[in-house]
């Protein structure tokens, strides 16, 4: 059988990017040979031009977010129905699975056309793909609820969480970064539906060190001028509102490649996740490589988890925050939230996992 899997590289993505490359490292270990087919994010001519030669395969796994090959998503039609006549076998990844009851911003008529188009996309999506493969249980019900999905052909799988990332004790870490106390960090893309402003509002009754860490500019919604705009309205606010003594701004090119990135996490006593809306998330995967416990809001994806596991504490409504994040780093609750992150790592690590995703390979065989 040759198998492979087509996913966006680091130029222009870098989160599904940098979890299909260690998921494909991790398949490859655990005995099943997978190629890589990489394009860049957004230029859907440089997958096109790979097209002759993605047909020879037998199975193609597609890592698949709605406008990850740009224009609306709408060259994603082009991938299915092509791999589809080509008899070739698809299975996909949905990072996103949005329901028709989601509220999009802007005007009525772009609302109605984006749900015409992710009704659509979906059901291609269906049609064409043998297994479907989703990283939260509510997904698979918007699926089978909404786009009538076969729920034998949706499987949920975690995301995968790398299991062996280098962890600077604690207090070393913090020395290194020049920090001291209780440090909730922000790690990552810095836009509005994230809510760094919703903590750094609230940063006099916290009384301690809010790290942001973040890019410059946009790194995976290509939307430079969101980001940078959020960026400089946090740091206007901090400096109007003498804020500096609580919130700390380290700003520059940053990714999980970079060996720094796992040195904000290991002097991290929280990550913080006030997400308003979205339906995921990397950098929780990440907070759960390095053992990290997390303060979050009540989207979907959050509260599916602290059902199961203690390693994350849920904020009901904005004004809930300080109270938690001062609770949960109580040095007997933080242990407790650290050792149930250590058991959402051992659960749901890359090396489990990819003897699952192994196993749907092999029973597409026939």
């Amino acid at each position: 059988m040759k198998a492979g899997m087509v996913f966006p590289d680091r130029t222009f993505e870098k989160a599904i990017s940098s979890y299909s490359y260690d998921l494909v490292e991790n398949i490859k270990k655990a005995g099943f040979s997978l190629e890589e087919i990489t394009y860049s994010a957004g230029k859907p001519l440089s997958l096109f031009k790979k097209f002759s030669e993605i047909r020879k395969f037998d199975v193609i796994h597609i890592q698949h977010e709605y406008n990850l090959l740009g224009l609306y998503g709408i060259p994603f039609f082009f991938l299915y129905f092509y791999l589809f006549l080509s008899n070739v076998k698809i299975v996909t990844t949905m990072h996103t699975a949005l329901s028709m009851k989601e509220n999009f911003k802007g005007s009525k008529l772009k609302t109605l056309f984006r749900k015409i188009l992710y009704f659509t996309q979906n059901r291609v999506i269906k049609w064409c793909s043998k297994k479907t493969i989703v990283h939260a249980n509510f997904f698979k019900e918007i699926l089978i609820k909404e786009y009538s999905f076969n729920p034998e052909n949706v499987i949920v799988f975690p995301q995968a969480i790398i299991e062996k990332i280098k962890i600077t004790p604690k207090e070393e870490a913090k020395k290194q970064l020049k920090l001291s106390g209780p440090v909730y960090l922000f790690m990552g893309g810095m836009v509005p539906d994230h809510g760094h402003d919703i903590i750094i509002k609230q940063s006099k009754k916290i009384g301690a060190t809010i790290l942001v860490v973040a890019n410059p500019g946009a790194i995976n919604d290509r939307n430079d001028k969101r980001t940078k705009s959020f960026l400089e309205e946090n740091i206007r606010y901090v400096k109007k509102n003498n804020l500096s003594k609580y919130v700390r701004f380290d700003i520059f090119d940053i990714n999980d490649k970079n060996p720094k990135w796992w040195k904000y996490f290991s002097a991290a006593d929280l990550v913080l996740l006030p997400y308003r809306g979205g339906i995921g998330s990397g950098v929780y995967a990440h907070a759960m490589a390095a053992e990290v416990p997390v303060v979050a809001s009540n989207i979907l994806f959050f509260k599916e988890i602290s059902e199961k596991f203690g390693c994350l504490k849920i904020a009901k409504k904005e004004s809930d925050y300080p109270e938690i994040m001062k609770e949960a780093v109580i040095p007997i609750n933080l242990k407790k939230m650290v050792l149930e992150c250590k058991r959402y790592k051992k659960q749901f690590g890359l090396s489990n996992l990819s003897k699952e995703y192994k196993k749907v390979y092999k029973s597409l065989a026939n």
